[in-house]
């Protein structure tokens, strides 16, 4: 199964977020994989990569039945989780697993809401094909999908913080961002993806850690204890999206979708089509 973006990108992560998980191109994707024969996939860490995903360790993912169909369900690394979630917990943790890693390369995928998947012609060489579009087509050293829309924004959706009040930095800090990203991607690139979504990345092992690392330190350890919900700054991606211009060009975006696709906000149109 391969879903065709246009004829120079034929991802292979696919990302149903927001409500998307429900609309017509995720459902379809997932009825294929489900429905789709079984076959063995190499294991990531032949590939010297560290796939990560982050879940409540009882309960069956998508991404888990994903690479059950793969044949590599064990090569999937379960960072737990716990209700009600923390999610300034999801970097710390995140942080704290990195240290453990010791492959060239890393990845994480939310457990939820993606599938991944290739053509025959890829299986078998998923993780180094994957590899070779990150190391050949942007020139950075941690790569995140993107998306359509802007999530968490400046005038109010997905954040409960006010700019004048005690975070109005994290606010301030948003607002920079979505101009860096609408001058970089959106008028120098001319790209429809061009909003940093945190549900998916690769990156060199190293400089993810020190990526996390300098968030941490920057804007979550101070406020790690206050336990705040998805809707305070966006889950983790209000975080992780105000890191961009302190760490651009090493850090970039999907824009491409050379690797991932997010579907929030796109029509089955939008695409050329999937194909078994």
């Amino acid at each position: 199964m391969r879903l065709c973006k246009n004829n120079e990108a034929w991802p292979v992560i696919y990302h149903g977020n927001g409500v998307s998980k429900k609309e017509e191109i995720f459902t379809a994707l997932e009825l294929m994989m489900k429905n789709g024969e079984d076959w063995q996939e190499s294991h990531p860490q032949d590939e010297d990569i560290t796939v990560l995903t982050w879940s409540i360790p009882t309960e069956e993912t998508i991404l888990q039945d994903s690479f059950k169909k793969m044949g590599i369900e064990d090569s999937l690394n379960i960072i737990p989780i716990e209700k009600p979630f923390n999610w300034l917990d999801k970097i710390k943790k995140t942080m704290e697993f990195l240290d453990t890693v010791d492959t060239k390369y890393v990845m994480g995928l939310d457990a939820t809401d993606i599938i991944v998947s290739t053509d025959e012609e890829g299986r078998g060489k998923l993780w180094s094909n994957i590899i070779e579009s990150f190391e050949g087509f942007y020139n950075a050293k941690l790569l995140w999908n993107a998306e359509k829309n802007n999530w968490p924004s400046s005038d109010g959706r997905g954040t409960s913080i006010e700019e004048d009040g005690m975070n109005g930095y994290l606010m301030s800090a948003l607002k920079e961002t979505e101009i860096f990203e609408e001058r970089i991607y959106g008028d120098f690139l001319n790209a429809t993806y061009f909003r940093l979504n945190s549900g998916a990345f690769i990156g060199e092992t190293e400089y993810t850690k020190l990526f996390y690392n300098k968030l941490w330190l920057k804007y979550v350890e101070n406020i790690y204890d206050k336990g705040f919900n998805e809707s305070f700054f966006g889950g983790d991606q209000g975080f992780v999206r105000i890191m961009q211009k302190d760490c651009f060009p090493e850090m970039v975006l999907d824009y491409k979708c050379k690797i991932f696709h997010t579907f929030s906000g796109v029509r089955m149109e939008d695409i050329n089509g999937i194909y078994e």
